[in-house]
């Protein structure tokens, strides 16, 4: 079975050198799909971020992350759905890019078993397009957010190496940062664990059909 990820949650993967890390595992699944136009999109976005460390290092870590997993090319009826979906998020009004029309179409017609995105918008609106259309039934507890996947890792893996990779770039995502403290002395994997669910409690009541357990 394969799990979606974004391009926002593959790119901060990649600056924070966490792919030797399974924070990218969840839902019981082994194989990883990203968009196809991934590599393209994504390396020139890490040549604009501001980071600390050598860019040249995580493009390549990237690369080599996205050799082992898959790339998807959407169908042509998950294009149709992903314009039509795109087209109702802007009726309601909601934020859903193009990107994340696209692995959500993908996830609903393909009955994948996760999409994990760090975009928070995109599960707002995915909230709200599940009562625009019928076609999203099979997407409800599916869409796990940026901050469960963290959660997962650091119960379940190194959580010292991932917190000392987060705070070693503290401007690639600034919520990350300040649930674990990077801009502070003071941290323990109690206070990380609260601060993370503290954001995943605000999402889930904005997104309590779509956001999985």
């Amino acid at each position: 079975m394969m799990a979606l990820v974004d391009n926002d949650v593959l790119l901060k993967g990649a600056c924070y050198r966490l792919f030797s890390h399974p924070i990218t595992t969840d839902c019981a699944v082994n194989r990883i799909g990203y968009l196809a136009a991934a590599k393209f999109v994504l390396s020139k976005r890490i040549r604009q971020a501001r980071l600390r460390g050598d860019a040249v290092e995580v493009e390549a870590e990237l690369v080599s992350f996205l050799a082992k997993h898959e790339a998807i090319e959407t169908t042509a009826e998950e294009q149709t759905l992903a314009a039509a979906l795109e087209a109702m998020a802007q009726d309601i009004p909601v934020n859903l890019d193009a990107g994340e029309s696209q692995l959500l179409a993908v996830l609903a017609l393909r009955t994948l078993p996760a999409l994990i995105t760090g975009d928070k918008r995109a599960i707002i609106a995915i909230e709200r397009l599940l009562d625009a259309t019928a076609e999203l039934a099979q997407v409800i507890g599916r869409v796990t957010c940026l901050e469960q996947l963290v959660r997962h890792a650091i119960i379940n893996s190194n959580a010292s190496a991932i917190q000392e990779a987060i705070c070693r770039e503290p401007d690639v995502d600034r919520a990350l940062s300040i649930c674990f403290s990077c801009f502070s002395s003071e941290r323990t994997l109690e206070t990380v664990v609260q601060g993370l669910d503290s954001y995943i409690s605000d999402l889930r009541q904005k997104a309590p059909r779509a956001l999985s357990t």
